[in-house]
């Protein structure tokens, strides 16, 4: 029986913890023995899950790298203890998600991978892979082409008080030029541009998107109340993020507010308490949540999501809002292109353009709309279906 072992920063929280959980049990319902290892946090899991380092490792990683910008560059003890486990474990393929997060010592992996010709997947979340610093960019930098340096955004995760970007940008250069047996895999093709453009672009590549259990997330009984706070009488726009930051919208979703009549309301869920005492009255918030009930009661009784998100790689809450049978509302030039059509979406390039849209889809016929939405999702981002594109590459990758 082959054997996989994933690497990620956590499991089964979030998104991509999430994700590698559930193609562990795909992989294992395939006939692969399934680990996972990982640095951060891991919940209840149905795998073998491996720890890399500790809490206090991972606390003294982030300080040097708040100083030094050193991210994956420390944990040598941790990575070092890790790689003799890999030495008893000898899986078959070893696939990679996010492995910045403090936790592992990525040269060292990266050689061993190498040293040992292991078969390796690479899936791209986001852009720390190919940058000098930041695991997300915007179109106003693209020093990320040639080497880095100067980096405008050191104040962004990883946050880093010096900067060491040229330096980092060269040793992951180094490192993918000599690593013949990786196969890269960005979640959208619009990622996939951006690794063609950058020092991965030598690395081949296959597109594969993430994807949902269209079974937990579908529309529900929108006579049943749960949720407490939503007015569900009035226009409602929802936005979702797992931590909101200028970066990602949190201000384009305020001033949003600003622009909508009385009869609309804006749900917006990942708040942190300061944000959530901030709010205007016209938006109703929400903490963070893993309930995947609360979520679908949101997503069906939302008449349209709405994703501010330039930098977002794929757009895993529009998709589970559309198998809830909810459109959405996405932003030109990003990821989010891929995710819509005429029937299920629309495409706007400024949140002004969002107000406009709202009588459209007020009189739009919403059981066609929900149908089609749903449809779109189980055709092409259906959680199984992606989970068996990785199965059959693993295959591949072993001759199998």
């Amino acid at each position: 029986m082959p054997k996989l072992l994933q690497i990620n920063s956590v499991v089964n929280t979030g998104s991509t913890g999430r994700i590698v959980e559930q193609l562990g049990q795909w992989a294992m319902t395939q006939g692969w023995e399934s680990y996972i290892a990982y640095g951060r946090e891991a919940r209840e899991s149905q795998l073998e899950l491996i720890r890399i380092g500790s809490k206090a490792g991972v606390y003294l990683h982030a300080i040097a790298s708040k100083y030094l910008d050193c991210h994956g560059l420390m944990s040598r003890w941790a990575t070092r203890k890790f790689l003799k486990q890999l030495e008893v474990i000898r899986p078959d393929v070893v696939h990679l998600h996010n492995i910045h997060g403090y936790y592992i010592n990525y040269p060292m992996l990266f050689d061993y991978l190498r040293e040992n010709n292991i078969p390796t997947v690479i899936t791209m979340h986001d852009f720390w892979l190919m940058t000098g610093h930041c695991a997300y960019i915007n179109k106003t930098c693209d020093r990320w082409k040639n080497g880095c340096g100067k980096c405008p955004r050191l104040d962004q995760y990883p946050a880093a008080k010096r900067d060491a970007s040229a330096s980092n940008w060269q040793k992951k250069a180094a490192l993918f030029a000599d690593m013949p047996n990786v196969t890269l895999v960005p979640v959208s093709h619009w990622l996939g541009r951006y690794a063609d453009a950058s020092l991965l672009k030598l690395v081949k590549q296959q597109v594969i998107y993430n994807g949902i259990d269209t079974e937990v997330f579908k529309p529900c009984d929108k006579q049943e109340v749960s949720v407490k706070g939503v007015d569900w009488n009035k226009f409602t726009i929802i936005a979702i993020a797992t931590r909101w930051t200028e970066a990602n919208g949190y201000l384009d979703i305020l001033q949003l507010s600003q622009l909508l009549s009385e009869d609309c309301q804006i749900v917006m869920v990942g708040l942190d308490d300061e944000q959530m005492k901030a709010l205007p009255a016209n938006i109703v918030g929400f903490k963070k949540t893993e309930s995947f009930t609360q979520l679908q009661e949101l997503y069906s009784k939302s008449d349209v999501i709405f994703n501010p998100n330039t930098e977002v790689t794929f757009g895993l809450v529009t998709i589970e809002a559309m198998a809830c049978g909810t459109p959405a509302i996405i932003l030109r030039d990003t990821a989010g292109e891929e995710l819509v059509d005429e029937q299920t979406g629309f495409m706007v390039e400024k949140v002004e353009e969002v107000v406009e849209l709202i009588p459209i889809i007020k009189s739009i016929n919403k059981e066609q709309t929900a149908k089609a939405c749903r449809l779109k999702v189980q055709t092409l981002f259906e959680a199984s279906k992606q989970y068996q594109k990785y199965i059959d590459l693993y295959n591949q990758l072993i001759g199998k």
